[in-house]
């Protein structure tokens, strides 16, 4: 058994957490450490700990790694000193422990970058859809309120309607949709989402200049 398993035995992940300051609620939630969580966003079990928020994710010694910027060996041997565990750390580390997490810490640190490519994804689709909305309500409005025998229905408009309630659904899954939904529009759709919201702001933006010309 490695120096690693021997502390996840003697110790859990919650006792370690809670240690730390961190309040965990009955639900086994807790405001994250690691951004600024107002509200409680990280799953702590006693195996391991998940933020839902910014992706934070281990066992307990990758959060007293991550916390006072350790490396896991180092972290490992602060937990033995700090809770008198009876574990021995005069052995060395072999090489394939090493490397088994190595892979362990790039494997999450990939999820954390992708992570972080769908928040930049969502926050910029979920300003362009929510801004394609606005410019199909402006244009049915300004057709609404285009003189008789002046307004035409143009294929343009006829797209922008055609396409608004993909847009509401869209909005709907990177606003209020679970994990599951949200990550197959990243993964399956987003080229489609992107093309969309690009063609109804180029067409709304066509629309309503030709529109306000007639109009004045």
């Amino acid at each position: 058994m490695s120096v690693f398993e021997e502390v996840k035995v003697h110790i859990g992940a919650d006792a370690v957490i809670s240690d730390y300051g961190v309040k965990i609620g009955r639900n086994r939630m807790a405001c994250c450490p690691f951004h600024a969580d107002k509200h409680p966003s990280m799953k702590v079990d006693k195996d391991h700990y998940h933020c839902f928020g910014c992706g934070a994710h281990g066992d307990v010694i990758n959060f007293v790694a991550q916390m006072e910027g350790l490396s896991n060996y180092d972290a490992a041997c602060k937990i033995i000193k700090n809770y008198r565990l009876p574990i021995s750390t005069e052995m060395r580390i072999f090489e394939e422990e090493r490397s088994d997490y190595r892979k362990i810490q790039a494997q999450i640190n990939y999820i954390n970058s992708i992570k972080k490519k769908f928040d930049k994804w969502a926050d910029e689709k979920i300003h362009d859809l929510k801004e394609c909305e606005k410019l199909i309500k402006e244009a049915r409005d300004s057709f609404l309120g285009t003189k008789p025998g002046v307004a035409f229905i143009t294929n343009g408009f006829a797209y922008m309607l055609h396409k608004e309630p993909i847009i509401g659904y869209w909005l709907d899954i990177l606003c209020m949709g679970d994990d599951e939904d949200k990550r197959s529009l990243f993964l399956e759709d987003r080229e489609e989402v992107s093309r969309v919201a690009a063609n109804i702001k180029r067409t709304g933006y066509e629309i309503l200049g030709r529109n306000r010309k007639c109009v004045g």
